[in-house]
């Protein structure tokens, strides 16, 4: 991948992207000070301010309407990306850790990307890069209380309601949107995992490492398996926890 940036190109098919509003959660001084720098550097970026715990986050987002969060792996919280989202704000999240702590610690928090440390302008630039693609392919609103996401298809901008998503299907790079009323699914390079940031949390759950469901849509549970017309969903192993939880809390 190239490790040049140029947002100031429009995307094909896209307006001009307007600036992305950036925050640093950072308790280390000399490492936010270099990411403000980067940030500084690259264009279409801007420094919204730092802070140097989890708690501050939600203000410091929903004050600055932040697009970007680049947050150390240390100071992650999920209940804080949890009431952002109730409040209607999907930043990006970018994690920046080592490899030790990539490993190690487990998160619940949807991120976008791992920044290794030691930092470098080089990667931080190579991130930025997975960004710009991934925007791209799609019209990423990540301050909404709307009820639908646009997606490309091919050639196409496609305008999806939540209501009538039955389920999503990842196919490597892609995910096949199941809708009702449309007799075969929409196509579209995200793959299931980054496209799960554009569904609403509350109403759509991932019960394999290959579909997300609406919790709308399922018709009947059996045998780990889900019904949602005549489409027969697995239950994955190591999502039977969460899915039989958010079931029993709706009984």
């Amino acid at each position: 991948m190239s490790n040049t940036f140029d947002l100031h190109q429009p995307m094909q098919g896209f307006p001009m992207m307007g600036m992305l509003n950036c925050i640093v959660v950072e308790d280390n001084t000399k490492q936010s000070a270099l990411l403000k720098d980067y940030i500084a550097k690259t264009p279409k970026l801007s420094f919204s301010g730092k802070c140097e715990s989890a708690g501050e986050v939600f203000q410091l987002v929903t004050s600055h309407r932040a697009d970007i969060i680049f947050w150390d792996i240390r100071l992650l919280d999920n209940k804080v990306m949890v009431r952002l989202k109730e409040a209607g704000y999907y930043p990006i999240v970018i994690c920046i850790a080592d490899k030790q702590e990539q490993e190690e610690k487990e998160t619940e928090i949807d991120v976008f990307s791992y920044l290794l440390r030691p930092l470098s302008f080089e990667r931080f630039l190579s991130t930025m890069n997975k960004i710009r693609d991934y925007l791209s392919t799609t019209i990423y609103i990540h301050h909404r209380n709307n009820r639908f996401v646009f997606v490309k298809s091919e050639y196409k901008i496609i305008k999806v309601k939540f209501e009538d998503i039955l389920f999503c299907e990842g196919m490597k790079d892609y995910t096949q949107i199941h809708v009702r009323g449309r007799a075969e699914p929409i196509l579209t390079l995200n793959n299931l995992k980054s496209f799960s940031f554009k569904l609403p949390p509350e109403e759509f759950i991932r019960v394999h490492r290959s579909f997300i469901v609406s919790l709308t849509h399922i018709d009947s549970i059996a045998r780990n398996e889900i019904y949602i017309g005549k489409k027969i969903i697995p239950i994955g192993d190591s999502f039977k926890d969460d899915f039989y939880q958010i079931i029993e809390w709706n009984s």
